[in-house]
């Protein structure tokens, strides 16, 4: 370390002052709540230090920084009278046999913090600094507060960690601004004691009790805080200047002697009597009140109290009391701001959640616990789904997902898919918008999520290819069907006037059964509503019968079947039943169950048309019922020309398709 005479410049070999300070980090690492308990302790206790060892306050306060922090090392470093140094005036912990060094004011850490008026977290200040090598062991983080007087800055408190164990944060930053906020009545009670002793020396038989009262009262009436002494009945033995314009009250001898119970809110009146006798019986104790001053002026106090015994004996309560009405109003107002972001994202159908800046989850709404399947944990990383896949199916891990990547890259990833999987093992198809968050300063510190559902799209997106990859198939086979269907047709056509009416009846019959199939989806058609569609000319004359129980057929049964009846239907339009207004034609159908599975049996009987004579020679109608039947769905068909009318029998399998 330097000594006060030497004189340390920076030059090019050392790092430059940016390369060891990491303050920012102070945030960035996991918050804690406020610890008010442990703060208010301290206080205390250093308050009673003050009032009862004052010569050694600032030892005290160095082994109460050691203590509170869970430091390694912590002191008070002076600034010394010509400003050229600063001085260790007391030092707690590894550092202590180092006590009554310090540092150059222009080339150091203190120096650094008064210059920039904030206090500061540095890493390794031995690389910039050199002469702090010979400090050890080697300080791993300090962090440094300045404290003042009259509004000059007169020194720091600080804490180290020698080790990577303790990583100092944003509440031990706050804790120790509160702390440094006593060490300037502690620095201002040391001076005032070397000036009690110099003092001493020229006024040799001076009263000293007079000159401790006097010091203390100066000490007590500078002191920002209120500072007050309360009997146990609740009179008002003694407040500084702090706490009389707290209670709006001028003069100070109107405090002494009034009860302190006439400024508590009512509502309050009965806990703070209760905290005053715990106090009173020997307890340390804070709690928070409200108190209405002399003018109406109502503030939200806190209170940090000890017992004290007075000269007559009596225990009374030693306070020292800060008005946080402000705090608690920025508070509220952070509270209600919270409230509604999140109401906000709540109301939101898609799932969204928040993370920190390095990734743990610090809010989900409802949305997402039903899109992950899951309720995730506040603290868990990246995602709040359970598994993730990317868009070709390949395990997507949760450090490589978008919110993983936009974290790391700092900006907003757009126009990826992805894959959730549920731990009941569905999965949802989802587009996500991770977007980073900053604070004013722009500083990374977390970011926003939302999931959007993108699952029904991509049903309907794989359903719409599936529908066009079975139109292109259906519509080749349909062409294909009517390629051959005219080809038939052509062989068999005795003029061009019968092979047009033959080609359009059985491409009639052709579209009949598209219709109905389109109609139900191309799943499947209803065999009653299909024959009817093939019988509609005749069904109005009465000749036509049609028998048989509701019954779903496949798509390519419901072709056949339609070409076939047509084929029929024709031949008795021309020849038989049909062709005689008393002829009839009964049409029924049943399933019957065989050890193959369950077959169609479809019955055509036609009674009272002309005689029947059997063909001489088979024609495409023919072809169509024996062999098409039999090549298509591998069923059989007879028929039988009898005399008084034809009858056909088609027996084809169903499918799994056909109910």
């Amino acid at each position: 370390m330097a000594a006060d005479g030497d004189q340390v410049t920076p030059d090019r070999r050392f790092a430059p002052l940016e390369a060891i300070l990491c303050t920012e980090e102070l945030w960035r690492r996991p918050r804690r709540p406020p610890d008010f308990e442990t703060e208010n302790k301290a206080l205390g206790k250093l308050v009673s230090a003050l009032a009862q060892s004052p010569r050694t306050i600032l030892q005290t306060l160095a082994d109460t920084l050691l203590e509170v922090f869970n430091a390694d090392s912590a002191g008070i470093s002076l600034l010394t009278a010509d400003e050229k140094h600063f001085h260790w005036a007391a030092i707690a912990g590894a550092w202590a046999p180092h006590i009554g060094g310090g540092t150059p004011r222009e080339f150091g850490p203190c120096g650094d913090v008064l210059d920039r008026k904030t206090p500061l977290l540095f890493r390794h200040w031995e690389v910039r600094y050199p002469y702090l090598a010979e400090a050890t062991p080697l300080a791993e983080e300090g962090l440094l507060v300045p404290f003042f007087v009259s509004g000059k800055a007169v020194g720091t408190v600080w804490t180290i960690a020698h080790d990577r164990r303790r990583r100092f944060d944003a509440e031990d930053l706050r804790q120790l601004e509160s702390i440094g906020r006593f060490a300037s009545a502690a620095y201002q009670t040391v001076k005032l004691l070397n000036a009690q002793e110099a003092s001493r020396a020229a006024l040799d038989g001076m009263d000293a009790a007079s000159r401790s009262k006097h010091l203390l009262e100066a000490i007590i009436e500078t002191t920002p805080d209120c500072i007050k002494i309360v009997a146990p009945d609740g009179t008002l033995l003694r407040m500084n200047a702090a706490g009389r314009e707290m209670i709006e009250l001028g003069a100070a001898d109107l405090a002494d002697g009034a009860c302190i119970l006439d400024l508590i809110a009512p509502e309050f009146r009965e806990g703070w009597q209760e905290h005053h006798h715990r106090v009173c019986a020997g307890e340390k104790l804070s709690w928070e009140f409200d108190l209405i001053g002399l003018k109406g002026t109502r503030r939200h106090m806190e209170t940090r109290a000890s017992p004290i015994r007075l000269p007559d004996g009596m225990v009374a309560q030693l306070a020292v009391t800060r008005d946080v009405t402000q705090r608690k109003l920025d508070e509220l107002k952070i509270r209600e701001s919270e409230h509604r972001f999140h109401q906000l994202l709540q109301a939101l159908p898609a799932a969204v959640y928040t993370t920190d800046a390095e990734g743990r989850i610090t809010f989900f709404n409802e949305a997402a616990v039903e899109f992950a399947g899951r309720r995730p944990e506040i603290g868990e990383f990246w995602c709040v789904t359970w598994r993730l896949h990317s868009a070709d199916g390949a395990p997507l891990p949760h450090d490589e997902c978008p919110m993983a990547i936009a974290l790391r890259q700092n900006r907003p990833i757009r126009g990826v898919e992805a894959i959730a999987e549920r731990p009941d093992g569905s999965r949802r198809w989802f587009a996500p918008y991770p977007t980073p968050l900053r604070d004013s300063t722009g500083r990374l510190v977390g970011a926003i999520n939302m999931l959007v559902d993108i699952t029904e799209r991509k049903q309907a997106e794989a359903q719409q290819k599936l529908l066009i990859d079975e139109l292109n198939h259906r519509v080749k086979n349909t062409l294909a069907t009517v390629q051959s269907l005219v080809a038939q047709t052509a062989r068999g056509a005795g003029s061009v006037d019968e092979f047009r009416q033959a080609v359009e009846g059985r491409i009639l019959a052709l579209s009949h059964a598209h219709n109905q199939l389109s109609r139900r989806g191309w799943v499947n058609a209803e065999m009653s509503q299909l024959l009817r569609s093939e019988f509609e000319p005749y069904l109005t004359k009465g000749n036509v019968a049609l028998s048989g129980a509701p019954l779903e057929i496949s798509p390519n049964l419901a072709l056949m079947l339609s070409m076939a009846v047509h084929e029929l239907a024709t031949n008795a339009a021309k020849y038989g039943a049909l062709a005689s207004s008393a002829g009839r034609i009964e049409v029924s159908w049943r399933v019957e169950m065989e050890s193959g599975g369950p077959r169609l049996r479809l019955f055509w009987i036609e009674r009272n048309g002309p005689p029947v004579v059997a063909p001489k020679h088979q024609g495409f109608g023919m072809r169509l019922l024996e062999r098409g039947i039999q090549a298509e769905l591998e069923g059989e068909t007879r028929i039988e020309f009898a005399p008084d009318g034809v009858r056909c029998e088609i027996h084809v399998p169903l499918t799994n398709d056909d109910a």
